[in-house]
């Protein structure tokens, strides 16, 4: 399916897709199943689906009209959500839709660069959006003003990187280093910032650094960078009840400790930092 469109135009819509996944199936999340992970577990379902898939679609190891299949049944099940009364049935209505979104997921992303570090923090960041307005931005904030902001941050600094490189190929160029240091701080801040202007600072770290390594190859594929988020968003729906935003802190913590160690030189086998894209082509 990939190979049909315009690059740019997959990219878009690789991008659009996980953005609707990380903001739909946690708000539907919360609404039917927050009593289950703290209402994470859809997107966590996604999420293991999409990482999981990818490889196969990439080796062609499945028929080519099943992510169609995948989609229309993904479609279908979250339409029938709005027939059926919350409870277990539309908990496992949910995750069944999510796990074939999942799949649809897979077939968009298949030969991308994921899973990396900065990936793994966008979609921690992205899968607790729900959880409270109030742990990643701090007093004063409403849900609808958290995703407002996520939205304008996932959607507006890729764009204005992708625009800068458009003009001049080598326009804002970073080392592994350099995007690992950047990941590590916008981590550690989130992990140990109290304040409303650390945490925004934090997050706007995590995207540049992603957004400056999007699209890049990578030399190798591990199952560990690939479970790494997933885990960690679990964990933070299953602790969430008991120690509320620590929870999310600790994982924060566990990405900015792992992308210092990148910074540092010691690179990690399952998650190499590669270098940027160089042409508007490969950031599209």
């Amino acid at each position: 399916m990939s190979e049909r469109l315009h690059p740019a135009l997959h990219a878009t819509l690789r991008q659009a897709d996980a953005l609707a996944a990380w903001l739909l199936l946690g708000w539907l999340g919360q609404r039917l199943g927050w009593s289950v992970a703290s209402g994470v577990l859809p997107v966590v379902v996604w999420w293991v689906v999409r990482c999981g898939g990818t490889a196969l679609v990439t080796h062609g190891a499945v028929p080519r009209t099943w992510p169609r299949a995948c989609a229309a049944g993904a479609l279908g099940l979250l339409v029938s959500l709005a027939l059926l009364p919350a409870g277990h049935a539309a908990l496992a209505c949910l995750l069944l839709g999510s796990a074939l979104w999942g799949a649809w997921s897979a077939a968009l992303a298949a030969g991308d660069n994921t899973p990396t570090l900065a990936g793994q923090a966008m979609g921690l960041m992205m899968g607790s959006l729900w959880l409270s307005s109030q742990w990643c931005l701090g007093p004063g904030w409403t849900d609808a003003q958290a995703v407002a902001l996520h939205i304008g941050l996932m959607t507006g600094l890729p764009l204005l990187v992708a625009a800068a490189r458009r003009y001049d190929p080598v326009c804002l160029r970073a080392s592994s280093r350099l995007l690992a240091a950047l990941l590590a701080t916008g981590a550690l801040l989130l992990a140990g910032a109290s304040g409303t202007e650390g945490r925004l600072a934090g997050m706007v770290l995590l995207v540049m650094a992603w957004s400056l390594g999007a699209g890049a190859p990578t030399s190798a594929r591990s199952p560990l960078p690939a479970a790494l988020g997933p885990a960690l968003l679990l964990a933070v729906g299953l602790g969430s009840p008991t120690l509320g935003p620590q929870s999310l802190q600790w994982a924060y913590g566990v990405l900015g400790v792992l992308a210092l160690w990148a910074a540092c030189g010691k690179r990690l086998a399952d998650d190499p930092l590669a270098p940027p894209p160089l042409t508007w082509k490969d950031a599209s």
